[in-house]
């Protein structure tokens, strides 16, 4: 009996982690992304999201897996990034994810920024998550649908074209 009480605590608690942790999902956000420079792979992009983390215990975010498009036409290859970063208990936390834009999409990107002073760009995907370090209960493929904008003389500078 003595043997078995640990082990009943340890099945309550991750089962009554596994109803927090479906009743307090993280929510993930795109937070902002910036333009770093130009490369020989293309123009390189950092993409923010922010994660907020509603519950009593921290969670770690293992994997990212997305899809950005600009303009609803031009859609970058899958980004499958692992932050492995662990967020904090009821807080926000901000995760980087890097990105290329290919050359071969340069062109109508670029295009697209000089009909309008902003850019719209679109990131889907998902993302796996932990939760509660010691005990490592696990959520997998987390949707994200996010939408932001660019400022089109940013997209313009990081190409090398002026306007």
């Amino acid at each position: 009996m003595t043997k078995l009480l640990p082990h009943l605590l340890l099945v309550t608690a991750l089962g009554l982690c596994a109803a927090g942790c479906a009743a307090e999902k993280p929510t993930l956000r795109l937070h902002h992304a910036e333009l770093r420079s130009a490369s020989l792979r293309g123009i390189g992009l950092d993409v923010y999201l922010t994660v907020d983390n509603p519950n009593s215990f921290d969670i770690e975010i293992r994997n990212v897996r997305v899809t950005v498009a600009f303009a609803e036409k031009y859609t970058l290859p899958p980004i499958d990034y692992s932050p492995n970063q662990w967020l904090a208990a009821g807080q926000s936390t901000v995760v980087r994810v890097p990105v290329a834009i290919p050359f071969t999409l340069v062109p109508g990107v670029v295009d697209e920024a000089r009909r309008s002073p902003t850019l719209k760009y679109t990131v889907k995907g998902s993302a796996d998550v932990t939760a509660i370090r010691a005990l490592g209960v696990e959520k997998d493929n987390h949707p994200i649908d996010e939408t932001g904008t660019l400022v089109r003389d940013d997209l313009l500078a990081a190409a090398g074209v002026s306007f």
